[in-house]
């Protein structure tokens, strides 16, 4: 292996033929023993570089200790006569009908298996019902989002060997459903149809992370991920007057006076206010270093540990896909933060241009539910019974804010 190179635990990979002999043959072969389909297998697969290494496949490969599991089917541990019959009659209406055969390996690590509790390295013992049943849990996430549930047909078994372990699946359509799409056929200037083979590349993702969330519990250390997130740091915010604190007031107002008048605009994500949002987030940063140092601190130490967990499991790739974690839960905070902080402008807003009297009978519909929001509108009257009309009031905003910058300047 390359030094510095990440082998990832679980690897999955799909092709599909639409050969006609390696599919007929294919056919012939889901009725052979298990031994005999281990020892054959390479004559009707389309793989040849599953794994990250292309050799790694066949080095010290020793066709007598091969092994493989019985077939398998979403419903069946094993096959009796009849069923492989069914199964062999439904390949053969799927090639009829001109339906690819997609060939797909799902390969795990001995490391990773074994960590995991899966495997047993010195007995070479496998916990063949756990491996079963993630790779159900992955093709019903791919019949569900191909839109082939219900129509496509699959079979699989457990190949073992010295390197890795192993799960060959085949699917066909007995009855396509999927689009047919029009294509050249090389060197002979025709045009010709067939139904669509390749898949969406997500897909395979969300494959690849249901296998792996059923492996390992990661739950509790999510939880605590978005606990730092959601109650530590913006549930926290949402009951803390920035307009009240003599460190946030400065850039609180200047936010408010930056925001566009129509507010229904006031919301993070609105294409409307992207010329405000770095304001937004400098003063979510503010708020942070000043209140949540030590939270934001451990929320990076967590996130960094989850993203090297994320990167053994998928590998770092050309994409390094793995570093998409952390920066997408950071930006979830900064949208979070920068949605509660929006809230309490328009509460200042409210408070600031109080509504008309509300009309006799009507009054439970106009008051004040948050206890926030109340107490913002009782500062913010005693300010402006002081101030008695509105320039005045004005005027003590800019006097709050000139002490603010004072303040700063010491």
């Amino acid at each position: 292996m390359t030094q510095g190179k990440t082998t990832p635990g679980v690897i999955l990979t799909s092709k599909y033929v639409l050969s006609e002999h390696i599919f007929s043959e294919y056919i012939s072969y889901i009725d052979r023993p298990a031994a005999v389909r281990s020892d054959a297998y390479d004559r009707y697969s389309v793989y040849a570089d599953y794994m990250d290494d292309p050799q790694k496949r066949f080095s010290g490969f020793n066709p007598e200790s091969e092994k493989a599991s019985a077939l398998f089917t979403l419903t069946k541990d094993q096959l009796t006569a009849l069923e492989k019959q069914e199964l062999k009659r439904q390949f053969t209406a799927a090639q009829k009908n001109d339906s690819p055969m997609w060939q797909q390996v799902i390969s795990f690590t001995d490391d990773f298996l074994e960590k995991y509790g899966l495997y047993d390295r010195a007995s070479g013992q496998l916990d063949e019902n756990r491996i079963r049943h993630v790779t159900r849990l992955a093709m019903r996430e791919e019949m569900k989002d191909e839109k082939m549930d219900g129509a496509a047909v699959w079979s699989a078994a457990i190949h073992y060997n010295t390197d890795n372990i192993h799960v060959h699946i085949a699917i066909v359509e007995p009855h396509p459903t999927r689009k047919r799409l029009e294509f050249a056929v090389p060197g002979k200037g025709v045009k010709t149809e067939q139904f669509k083979g390749n898949m969406n590349p997500k897909t395979f993702q969300k494959m690849k992370s249901k296998i792996v969330n059923d492996i390992i519990d990661r739950a509790p250390e999510l939880q605590k991920i978005n606990g730092i997130i959601r109650n530590n740091i913006v549930a926290e915010k949402r009951s803390h007057s920035s307009y009240r604190d003599a460190k946030l007031r400065g850039a609180f107002l200047n936010l408010y006076r930056r925001l566009p008048s129509d507010k229904r605009l006031w919301n993070y994500n609105m294409n409307a206010l992207q010329p405000v949002r770095p304001a937004i987030n400098q003063f979510t940063k503010l708020y942070i270093d000043l209140y949540h140092k030590k939270d934001f601190l451990e929320l990076q130490d967590k996130l960094l540990k989850q993203q090297e967990f994320l990167k053994s499991v998928y590998g770092a790739g050309k994409q390094e896909l793995y570093r998409n974690y952390a920066e997408t839960k950071i930006n979830d905070l900064y949208i979070r933060m920068g949605n509660a902080v929006l809230r309490e402008l328009r509460d200042y807003d409210k408070a600031l241009h109080p509504a008309a009297k509300a009309k006799k009978g009507d009054k439970k519909r106009h008051a004040v539910k948050s206890s926030g929001m109340y107490n913002l509108k009782k500062a913010l009257r005693k300010d402006y019974s002081h101030a008695r009309n509105r320039t005045a009031f004005q005027a003590l905003q800019r006097n709050i804010e000139q002490e603010q910058e004072q303040e700063n300047e010491r």
